[in-house]
């Protein structure tokens, strides 16, 4: 039998964006209803692998910065409401050639927003962070303002208080159709029509396919990605204690990494290859991914692309214990969607978070909030404008 629901809001997709909106809305007072296909805190989107970067002197660009801010307030928000540990606070650092676009993108940020911070020489870089091979020229910055989110233990911990707060979850419940309308847009999933005043759509890589044409615009576009853990080699380790990190290679290969957080091994990932090395074996660049079907199982081509790379770091094995894959949904200049759509009445949109988007999720949820209770927010969202393709 066909279930029907009426409600204030509902938010599609409880992942890392959904599951803080619906805690910000659950806690304003709203009735509200979330929907997820799997179960909260899956590892089937971009929304897993036990550690997130959150970091202040934005490299990606000076203009992240308050909204950085804002994250931190709102995580602190969480972590209060809850009486739970979801933010480490590690510092960052950031190493590469001096003029390098890590380098130069965190000084910028650093110099516009006058934050603190500390540029270190080669030598001091291999003095005071060991755990790096520093090569010839390499400098460095580092700010105490970095650390490490939790991203399961942020998505539950959300979802909990929202449920408690009176919001009703759905899960393993796929959303098939949502239908936009200035009054009363609908919601489909399975047998369960949800009827309500707003929707919030943050369904992560399955965004396009639930809105074709209001997102043809936008051409997002999901590719696949692999993180790797590496055994440490040395007792105690180097790794232990020490801050998260972004490094730009030569060649312009960006990657990061984290501290040691269980006391044996160091994660790495990919962020983005060179350009032009797309037929380099384990590259991770452009290979494209159905949300549905998930990304391709890492394998040999992967391990030993993240080996040549964690080679660049000091007391780990040469090859990656395990890897998990991952979901990028990237959108053509790699800056957010957040916001209202005039094609798209009574639906706020978030998604196209390109990667690099976990550590803004309390501030994105709270910004969604905002959105589906007063069409409007406060929160420095402009330059993500869901029309700034058309």
């Amino acid at each position: 039998m066909a279930e029907h629901i009426e409600t204030d809001t509902v938010v599609v997709g409880l992942g890392a964006m959904g599951a803080q909106a619906l805690w910000q809305l659950a806690r304003s007072g709203v009735d509200a209803v979330g929907v997820e296909q799997y179960s909260p805190g899956h590892s089937r989107g971009s929304s897993h692998g036990e550690s997130r970067i959150i970091r202040t002197a934005y490299l990606e660009g000076a203009e992240y910065v308050p909204f950085v801010h804002a994250a931190w307030r709102a995580w602190a928000d969480l972590e209060e409401a809850s009486g739970s540990c979801l933010v480490l606070r590690t510092g960052a650092l950031v190493l590469g050639a001096p003029g390098s676009a890590a380098v130069a993108g965190t000084l910028t940020a650093a110099g516009h927003h006058g934050l603190a911070h500390s540029r270190l020489s080669g030598q001091e870089l291999a003095e005071r962070f060991p755990q790096h091979a520093v090569r010839p020229g390499e400098e460095g910055v580092f700010e105490e303002e970095g650390g490490v989110v939790l991203p399961e233990a942020a998505i539950t911990t959300a979802l909990r208080l929202a449920r408690a707060a009176g919001a009703e979850v759905l899960t393993g419940t796929r959303v098939t159709r949502i239908e936009p309308d200035p009054d009363r847009p609908r919601v489909l999933a399975g047998d369960t029509e949800i009827r309500a005043r707003r929707v919030v759509v943050t369904a992560g890589a399955w965004l396009p396919q639930l809105l074709p044409d209001a997102m043809a615009p936008v051409r997002m576009r999901v590719e696949r990605r692999v993180l790797g853990w590496f055994r440490t080699t040395q007792d105690p380790s180097p790794h232990a204690g020490g801050p998260v990190f972004a490094r730009d290679e030569p060649d312009g290969t960006t990657w990061y990494g984290f501290p040691s957080l269980d006391g044996r091994t160091v994660k790495i990932g990919i962020h983005a290859e060179a350009p032009g090395s797309g037929d380099r074996p384990g590259a991770q660049w452009g290979e494209p991914v159905d949300p549905d079907a998930g990304p391709r199982k890492p394998d040999g081509a992967d391990a030993r692309r993240l080996a040549e790379l964690a080679a660049g770091l000091r007391g780990v094995e040469e090859l990656p214990e395990r890897m998990a894959p991952c979901m990028y949904t990237m959108t053509p200049d790699e800056h957010f969607v957040i916001g209202l759509r005039r094609d798209l009445p009574g639906l706020v949109l978030a998604g196209g978070f390109s990667g690099h988007g976990y550590k803004f999720a309390s501030a994105v949820g709270e910004a969604l909030s905002d959105l589906a209770r007063h069409g409007r927010t406060d929160l420095p969202i402009g330059m993500f404008d869901p029309h700034r393709w058309d």
